[in-house]
């Protein structure tokens, strides 16, 4: 597989992109934050407030772009030039000419600079182009995971049997590979309030080293359905007898949590040669690394197991929202399959779902004395809408300090209802100073960037 993943690299295979709007936050070592929802212990408790500070990203000096600073040296030059010519119509043009580069180099664009504004039109339309040709690759793929074929044509699904007869689902397209743990709540009598119980995050940056496994990210991915469902009239039965209870417990009808670990065979190249190489070789390696984290996350309480391939099928189609009405029609009038994803500026339409994605450019401060985050989170997922997904990546940042990115995606069954949940979120964020931030023109990276894969690049 490491050999595979070099040769693709050169061959200048278009990877999968972090939406440009969201460079990633480093967080503290040792903050009070926590992954919400599941039950477990908390983790060690921070002296005080954090808040998450953005990292810097490649390609910035201070908080200036290298971009952004070379077209303002190009305006400087230009205006030299015009005055070592000494003449006022050459200077006029110069400095004009100047102006209109330094506005286009700091200028913005819905909080997104405008080169970069540039950029991602460019790519949505280039996306827009190889839409149909991404049909092909659904061939054979099963329904509920197609629609993210669509997305990205590399990716495929694997199986892997162990020692132990066990059988171990993974997803990957070929430079990466992905296994996904499905976390669930212990049995109890009665639910505890949601948020009452969860992992620390801690386990997430302590998951991406194992051993001799490096791994690229540890993605915390959670999938909440409210109750009552938000197209109940506000007089109908279910929606009164869930009023006391949500008033109280704000209990979701639905709850999923997931934690997905991604390897690429690059940064941990020995320790695959030492299991085999190759392909198998990554497998035994990530599988090594799921195991770890499922033995750590039992040791906080919580149930834990490493997916099979059917239950990562499962789980991404989950995620996504597939409409089982449209999965078990998708067929063209020509016995073709039937596009089922079409992006546009502000939203993601798969099936008859509507999903617009948020990146969370601004964290409140969390830990003793600030927000707890799993309280946070309970707020942006209660949002009306069909579905809400809230995905937690963590990664190693610069000199190896703990870094997360975050993104919230909201799922509806119509235009108009998906308008309104992104009013009421947006009025949430403010509430409690979550800076949210929409991925126009990058909503198909977005909705990629919630969904158990690991993370986007």
């Amino acid at each position: 597989m490491s050999s595979a993943t070099r040769a693709r690299r050169r061959n200048g295979r278009q990877q999968q992109q972090q939406p440009s709007a969201a460079p990633q936050n480093a967080g503290n070592e040792g903050q009070d934050g926590t992954a919400p929802g599941s039950r477990g212990n908390g983790g060690r408790a921070a002296a005080g407030p954090v808040s998450p500070r953005l990292r810097q990203q490649a390609g910035t000096i201070g908080g200036v772009r290298v971009q952004q600073l070379a077209i303002i040296e190009l305006a400087a030059a230009l205006v030299l030039v015009g005055l070592s010519m000494h003449h006022p119509v050459a200077l006029t043009v110069a400095v004009v000419v100047a102006v209109v580069l330094v506005i286009f180099a700091l200028g913005r664009r819905r909080k997104i600079p405008l080169p970069e504004w540039i950029i991602t039109v460019r790519a949505m339309n280039r996306r827009g182009k190889t839409a149909g040709e991404n049909l092909a690759a659904t061939q054979g793929v099963d329904p509920a995971f197609a629609p993210v074929v669509e997305c990205d044509p590399a990716l495929r699904t694997y199986e892997y049997t162990d020692a132990e007869q066990r059988t171990i689902g993974f997803v990957g397209d070929g430079t990466f590979l992905t296994a996904i743990v499905q976390v669930d709540a212990r049995d109890e009598p009665l639910r505890p309030q949601r948020g009452s119980h969860m992992v620390p995050l801690e386990l997430l940056h302590t998951a991406l080293d194992i051993e001799d496994i490096h791994l690229e990210s540890a993605q915390f991915v959670q999938y909440t359905q409210p109750a009552p469902a938000p197209h109940l009239p506000e007089q109908a039965v279910a929606a009164r007898s869930y009023a006391p209870l949500q008033a109280q417990s704000q209990t979701p009808a639905v709850q999923l949590t997931w934690i997905a670990l991604k390897l690429d065979p690059e940064l941990c190249a020995e320790a695959i040669e030492a299991r085999g190489g190759g392909m198998n070789g990554s497998q035994r390696s990530l599988l090594r690394a799921a195991d770890q984290l499922v033995s750590r996350l039992t040791a906080h309480g919580v149930r834990a197991k490493v997916l099979d391939e059917r239950e990562v099928v499962a789980a991404v189609g989950t995620a996504v929202c597939v409409s089982p009405r449209a999965a078990n029609g998708a067929m063209g009038r020509d016995g073709r399959a039937a596009r089922r994803t079409q992006e546009t500026t502000r939203a993601m339409r798969c099936d008859d779902r509507w999903h617009s994605t948020y990146w969370i450019g601004r964290w409140p401060q969390l830990g003793r004395g600030g927000a707890p985050l799993a309280a946070v989170t309970q707020l942006l997922t209660s949002t009306r809408a069909m579905a809400s997904t809230f995905a937690l990546t963590a990664t190693h940042g610069s000199g190896r300090l703990p870094a997360i990115s975050g993104y919230i995606r909201l799922s509806t069954r119509s235009d108009n209802e998906l308008s309104d949940a992104q009013t009421e979120l947006e009025r949430r964020s403010s509430s409690v100073k979550v800076g949210l931030v929409r991925l126009d023109r990058e909503q198909l990276p977005g909705l990629l960037a919630t969904l158990p894969l690991g993370g986007t690049r």
